[in-house]
């Protein structure tokens, strides 16, 4: 199991030890809200246009917010709220059809949406936590929109859409992520990720289809750390770590300096988890031609069925940045997985990911963005609600405007802030 949140968890404890009454907080944050979706830009010839943008995202945003996963219910959603809705928007020409409303979002610079919103969030997650100097754990990784692929026997072909994203552990967000040209592949887009971001006192994760050269470069000029999987796409350097690691005698040594443990229980299994690293690498032939690499590792790891006794082991193999942190590699192998359990699972459990079929590649994209921003958001109210996130949308869905209004005092950290530090 992936370990949780850092900044998640030390909300949460504060709201579970502290009770919070959101009489007391004002619900500005749907204002500012607001302004991040009105600095949008709109290319649509503005003489011939009847919806606002910003109203159009607003809507899509607090639709799949209260359980709507596609356009035929985020239109419903807000014929059936207009009243409500026409309080804060401007609505010059009503409720837009769901075309409109697809059509309107595939214009959107999904890039410049999600970091606006993401940034916005980050300083709200800051501001009622404490600064850490402990380095953040982001890994890379991509998914595959099922539903949004076609085969010859139906239409043209058209290829599933394929979003490459880098995931922070200690906010819980994905901090950047861009969507895969259909003739390309993850190892190009790694690169071009990482570019985007200052990795100063990160550790970036990753699979091994996406332990390459250009990504350790990326990484070292990003003033970043990796611990990288290998695997046999890398056959001969691979094979090399592996029979090293593999040899009892060279794991006796490493065991007397760069050695951890943890053992995982639940009802069902127990999971044994081995961190070997070392930084003698000197004999590691064309370890050269990999930016900064300092040592190698390897996790051993054995399930052993309570019910049965059987036992399966699994070893998994790394080259490494840093040398003689064996913590920071155990903890960075670890949380490689919450980019799985704690992003792409709640983009398709919760929010039905894999089932949107929208052929519109640009409408599709920037559905899957907004359903990103509202999976931020409900992350955050999750550690006062102290509920899944399908059960937070189904309160809002059900009492939505008592409970949307909730959410944004939520995101006011500024009362927060002082409702705290008053009951402190």
């Amino acid at each position: 199991m992936a370990k949780k949140c850092k900044k998640s968890e030390e909300i949460k404890t504060m709201f579970k030890d502290i009770e919070i009454d959101l009489n007391q907080v004002e619900t500005n944050e749907l204002q500012n809200f607001m302004i991040i979706f009105k600095d949008q830009n709109d290319t649509r010839m503005q003489g011939k246009v009847k919806h606002l943008m910003s109203d159009i995202i607003m809507i899509c945003f607090l639709a799949i917010m209260a359980r709507c996963d596609g356009w035929d219910e985020i239109a419903m959603f807000a014929k059936s709220k207009e009243n409500w809705l026409s309080k804060f928007l401007e609505l010059p020409n009503g409720i837009p059809s769901h075309d409109t409303m697809q059509r309107v979002i595939s214009l959107l610079n999904p890039e410049t949406l999600y970091s606006s919103c993401i940034k916005f969030l980050i300083e709200k997650i800051d501001s009622l936590t404490i600064k850490d100097e402990a380095k953040d754990v982001l890994s890379m990784d991509g998914k595959v929109t099922k539903g949004s692929s076609r085969n010859k026997e139906n239409t043209e072909e058209i290829k599933a859409l394929n979003t490459m994203s880098i995931y922070s552990h200690n906010y819980g967000v994905s901090l950047v992520q861009d969507y895969i040209e259909d003739k390309s592949n993850e190892i190009p887009m790694g690169p071009e990720l990482i570019k985007k971001l200052d990795l100063t006192n990160c550790i970036l994760t990753a699979d091994a289809l996406n332990t390459q050269k250009d990504t350790v470069i990326a990484i070292k000029e990003a003033h970043g750390d990796y611990v990288l999987a290998l695997k046999k796409n890398q056959k001969t350097f691979y094979d090399d770590v592996k029979d090293y690691l593999d040899d009892k005698d060279v794991l006796k040594e490493i065991e007397k300096e760069n050695y951890a443990e943890d053992i995982e229980k639940s009802y069902s299994k127990i999971i044994t988890r081995k961190y070997y690293m070392t930084s003698k690498i000197s004999w590691l032939e064309n370890k050269d031609k990999w930016e900064k690499l300092k040592s190698i590792g390897v996790e051993k790891k054995t399930i052993e069925s309570i019910q049965t006794s059987e036992v399966t082991e699994e070893n998994r193999y790394f080259i490494i940045s840093f040398k003689d942190d064996i913590h920071s590699f155990a903890d960075a192998v670890r949380k490689h997985w919450g980019v799985e359990n704690n992003l792409h699972a709640p983009l398709d459990i919760v929010f039905k990911e894999d089932a949107n079929r929208t052929l519109e590649k640009s409408g599709a994209k920037n559905l899957g963005i907004l359903k990103r921003i509202c999976l931020a958001v409900l992350k955050f109210v999750q550690a006062y609600y102290n509920l899944s996130l399908n059960k937070i949308r189904f309160l809002l869905s059900i009492d939505f405007e008592k409970e949307i209004e909730n959410v944004f005092k939520l995101l006011n950290t500024d009362d927060i802030a002082k409702l705290l530090e008053k009951n402190t």
